[in-house]
């Protein structure tokens, strides 16, 4: 089935498994997380394979994390895979007693629907013990079946795609379960159901039951509609108190459902949010520019990470005039502006802010992504690379 394709990150892990005792994979909901585990990485480990999301299960752990552990990893050369942990996070303790004793690669891999690190009891305990991965969306080469690209890591373009294979993407996302059902009422129903579990459960487990389940679907909606937006226009937009759309954007930030991205350094502005599937921001209405920038954000997480470079995490940059850059990488040292466009043939004011932020950020380098189909060089030394050329 499509769904249960290897994906890139499978790799990663193995090679990583013999470094690290403890494996963490962490991404939202239903982007794969179990399946790339217990289908796929189980039968070739030959190893143990729990969940928390079973209530029996998830019981024993709660009520006894040391003998949960105990009596599933006794054997050190068959590898434990809890998933959903966050649900029992006693276990984390455990792990790092049983680690200290004793230090085995690959000994457990967890997977995460939020992020380990913003408890700080669990941080304490995975330092310097696990590996963390994150598994994002699938991206276009996994969708099409391709082998993994590389082309935002060297800026240079490798026409594998089409043109109507993004509009796909942009309209159906990456999303596993989502995005190759052919019936776009099934998929809208798929995505109700999934925002309705992440703003009135998962949400609540996060953060607590003090937040609304329709405040935060309001709040996505928010971002979804709004051209890239800040907390203080989200609030605007709702009527609601910044400092509580600050505490739900942390919650869905926790969830992966949402990124932030920073602004540069040299530039002005504060942080702004994108969603982190374009069929999800699609369902939610937002524009196809705003899907077009959470599709190049995924291809650049995606293809740094299953490289294993890590977690790099572009910003964006906007001058004091307004003009606006809307990534900036860092990769291996090296800053470049990404600067997104609809035309083919990019005007005057992009080549502008091309230069006006290769001046300021200096020693960086500026492209503009275009729908063109082969790359080219302005006069100013910028270079204009097709959208088809990054997947």
């Amino acid at each position: 089935m499509p769904h249960r394709r290897k994906r890139f990150l499978y790799e990663l892990i193995l090679k990583r498994s013999k470094l690290w005792p403890v494996l963490g994979i962490l991404g939202p909901r239903q982007v794969g997380k179990s399946t790339l585990l217990r289908e796929i990485l189980a039968p070739v480990l030959k190893a143990q394979y729990q969940t928390l999301d079973e209530r029996d299960v998830r019981n024993r752990a709660l009520a006894s994390p040391s003998h949960f552990l105990l009596a599933e990893s006794q054997d050190l050369s068959v590898p434990l895979i809890i998933d959903e942990v966050q649900k029992a996070p006693e276990l984390f303790d455990e792990m790092k007693a049983l680690i200290d004793k004793r230090r085995v690669p690959g000994r457990f891999f967890l997977s995460g629907s939020t992020e380990f690190s913003q408890k700080t009891g669990i941080r304490e305990s995975l330092t310097g013990r696990i590996g963390i991965s994150r598994l994002y969306p699938l991206n276009l080469a996994e969708i099409t079946r391709r082998s993994l690209g590389n082309s935002w890591l060297k800026f240079k373009p490798e026409i594998r795609t089409t043109a109507w294979e993004i509009e796909e993407f942009l309209q159906n996302g990456g999303m596993p379960g989502i995005c190759f059902l052919r019936s776009q009422e099934e998929r809208s129903a798929v995505i109700d159901s999934w925002l309705e579990t992440t703003c009135f459960r998962d949400l609540q487990q996060v953060q607590g039951s003090r937040l609304e389940g329709q405040l935060a679907r309001d709040i996505l909606l928010t971002v979804a509609s709004q051209d890239f937006p800040t907390a203080s226009s989200i609030a605007a937009a709702l009527k609601v108190d910044p400092r509580k759309v600050k505490t739900y954007l942390l919650g869905l930030e926790g969830l992966f459902v949402i990124h932030s991205v920073a602004p540069h350094a040299k530039g002005v502005g504060k942080t702004r949010y994108l969603l982190f599937d374009c069929g999800i921001a699609a369902r939610l209405g937002a524009s196809r520019f705003n899907r077009l920038r959470i599709w190049i954000l995924n291809e650049f997480l995606t293809q740094s990470e299953y490289h294993g470079k890590g977690h790099v995490f572009p910003r964006y940059y906007q001058s004091k005039k307004g003009s606006h850059v809307a990534f900036v990488t860092a990769l291996d040292g090296k800053e470049t502006g990404i600067i997104l466009t609809e035309e083919s043939s990019p005007g005057t004011y992009l080549q502008r802010t091309a230069i006006a932020f290769k001046e300021r950020v200096l020693g960086a380098n500026a492209i503009i992504l275009a729908p063109t189909s082969q790359e080219s060089s302005l006069a100013t030394k910028v270079r204009v690379l097709p959208w088809v050329g990054m997947a």
